[in-house]
């Protein structure tokens, strides 16, 4: 048995869209993969078939963390240079979006008064 599935997570690259294809409609997606600071990061072409994949991912906006899993697809192509070109991605069969929460006003935080250096506790 082959078996064929990835769990990425990362942020959107941008809005999600949805597409008419010719037989179907589909949504899709870009994904950043971060590795750190020292490496560049992955950019994944995400696309979702499946009806409940396709309306979470949509309902989705660009920058939201998102954990996606599916199959694993290299596509080829070539370009108007004629250089063949690749790119990597994946035909999710599952996502989970993290939405932040809204931002609050943060508190000032109180300061303790200290007069002059003599009187610092250390």
């Amino acid at each position: 048995m082959k078996t064929n599935t990835a769990t990425f997570s990362g942020h959107l690259g941008a809005d999600p869209e949805e597409v008419q294809g010719s037989n179907r409609t589909f949504t899709r997606g870009r994904l950043a993969v971060s590795q750190g600071r020292e490496k560049p990061t992955i950019w994944l072409d995400l696309v979702a078939f499946d009806k409940w994949s396709a309306e979470d991912l949509g309902k989705a906006s660009k920058g939201d963390r998102v954990t996606v899993t599916g199959k694993l697809t290299l596509r080829e192509w070539t370009g108007k240079d004629g250089q063949i070109r690749e790119s990597l991605g994946v035909t999710i069969s599952n996502i989970e979006t993290f939405t932040p929460p809204p931002a609050t006003k943060a508190e000032p935080v109180a300061q303790q008064g200290f007069g002059e250096a003599d009187d610092l506790p250390f």
